[in-house]
């Protein structure tokens, strides 16, 4: 019998890949969806974080659980909404634990997103997987979403947290609006162009999700990005090159950003550098590894 894996975040970009991949290898993928009109409770389960409500049928003889969801951290820094970003992952992690204790589920598998906010964007050096969060909300929020997730070690599962660097992807994020931008005629460095910028196809990142299922010795944090190092300028002039260019590099200074943006500027602004060593060692093996190879397969 098929096992049965357990997705949340079921309409974000990684998610719907994830599943493709899942699914073509032999797993029983259900979702969790906040819309009750499209919960079918077969394979489409009803929860809603905001109320603490989830079909614990979701759960139910999950094999495998893979934490995906999350309210985006693009959206203005609000109280309100940073509290749903807060929710959405923490929160939500919560509700899961509570459903696995109700029917007994004991998963051998628990995957969850997280982010290399982890480290904070000032960070100084190549950061590992051991080194220590920074201490802004954005990591706060990182480490509690990592323990969260630790928490499902009561029932016996294995934890793998995947600290996801920028996505590359046509479907949402950065890439999209970067690559029409460029197509209109101007091509936007954040910044002073020199801070480090990660990346990680999102194939990559949902091929290792399936790999995580695959390998028992996956366990803990991992960085998830390629290990070709580039800053934003040198960035930027790969997607110039590739999708347009005749557009314009053009940099867009830290206080225009700030002003614009607020704190969320750091996001655009980046700086933090990944250690990849540990996924390296893995076994695991890339298919994009360079980001030419990455943004032709999204153009």
């Amino acid at each position: 019998m098929a096992e049965k894996v357990l997705i949340t975040g079921a309409s974000g970009a990684l998610a719907r890949r994830v599943k493709v991949q899942l699914e073509s290898n032999g797993f029983r993928v259900v979702t969790l969806t906040t819309n009750q009109k499209k919960a079918d409770g077969n394979s489409i389960f009803y929860w809603d974080t905001s109320k603490g409500e989830i079909d614990d049928a979701a759960v139910e003889n999950c094999s495998h659980i893979i934490h995906l969801a999350g309210f985006s951290i693009v959206k203005k820094w609000t109280k309100s909404n940073m509290q749903m970003m807060y929710d959405s992952r923490i929160t939500s992690s919560k509700l899961l634990y509570d459903a696995c204790e109700r029917v007994k589920c004991q998963p051998k598998t628990f995957i969850t997103a997280s982010a290399i906010g982890f480290y904070g964007f000032e960070a100084v050096g190549e950061q590992k997987e051991e080194d220590e969060p920074a201490k802004d909300w954005l990591a706060t929020m990182c480490v509690d979403w990592e323990n969260a997730a630790s928490k499902f070690k009561d029932f016996g599962a294995r934890i793998v947290q995947l600290r996801i660097s920028l996505l590359l992807t046509k479907d949402a994020g950065f890439l999209a609006p970067t690559i029409l931008s460029a197509r209109l005629g101007v091509t936007t460095v954040f910044g002073n162009g020199k801070q480090p910028i990660e990346w990680m196809h999102i194939n990559d990142v949902a091929s290792f999700v399936l790999y995580a299922l695959q390998q028992n010795k996956i366990e803990g944090p991992y960085n998830m990005a390629s290990s070709q190092k580039m800053n934003q300028f040198e960035f930027m002039k790969v997607v110039r090159k590739l999708v347009a260019p005749y557009s314009l590099l053009i940099k867009v200074p830290h206080f225009v950003l700030n002003f614009i943006f607020g704190k969320r500027c750091v996001i655009l602004e980046g700086g933090c550098q990944l250690n990849t060593d540990k996924l390296k060692g893995s076994g695991f093996q890339l298919n994009y590894p360079n980001l030419e190879k990455a943004i032709k397969a999204e153009i």
